[in-house]
């Protein structure tokens, strides 16, 4: 058994659902794990209300992930991983992908209740800086 696990792993929506204490920051979250896309489509639906569309989800490599999400994720033997937290009462969606050896990352941030992909608000952020540069 992982040493890693606050809980006993449930099943939750197709999904294995554990507590997790990652080894870098003692900080506990929450994780779910599945081999379907679709049913962490599900689990996000479950914890935050909101329908987040994974199939255009754009994946980013992911060089820190966390020892302890990559052992229960290769424990479990699943593709996929999620969680959800509260940063200054906004809302955010991580979902990790194992592709291989090869790990990666996508999530989305809540802005007046409505989820954006990482990637658009990078976008915002750019032309925002650039739109500040030309001014």
């Amino acid at each position: 058994m992982p040493k890693n696990l606050l809980s006993i792993p449930t099943w939750q929506k197709g999904c294995i659902e554990e507590m997790v204490i990652l080894d870098e920051t003692k900080e506990v979250f929450k994780y779910s794990f599945s081999n379907s896309l679709d049913n962490i489509r599900t689990a996000i639906y479950a914890r935050i209300g909101k329908n987040i569309n994974l199939e255009k989800a754009v994946w980013k490599q992911n060089t820190r992930l966390s020892i302890s999400v990559k052992h229960l994720m290769n424990f479990h033997n699943v593709n996929y991983s999620m969680t959800t937290d509260v940063i200054d009462n906004l809302k955010y969606v991580v979902v990790n992908m194992r592709v291989g050896d090869k790990w990666y990352i996508t999530g989305y941030d809540e802005i007046e209740g409505k989820f954006y992909a990482w990637q658009f608000l990078d976008m915002i952020k750019l032309l925002r800086k650039l739109n500040d540069q030309l001014s």
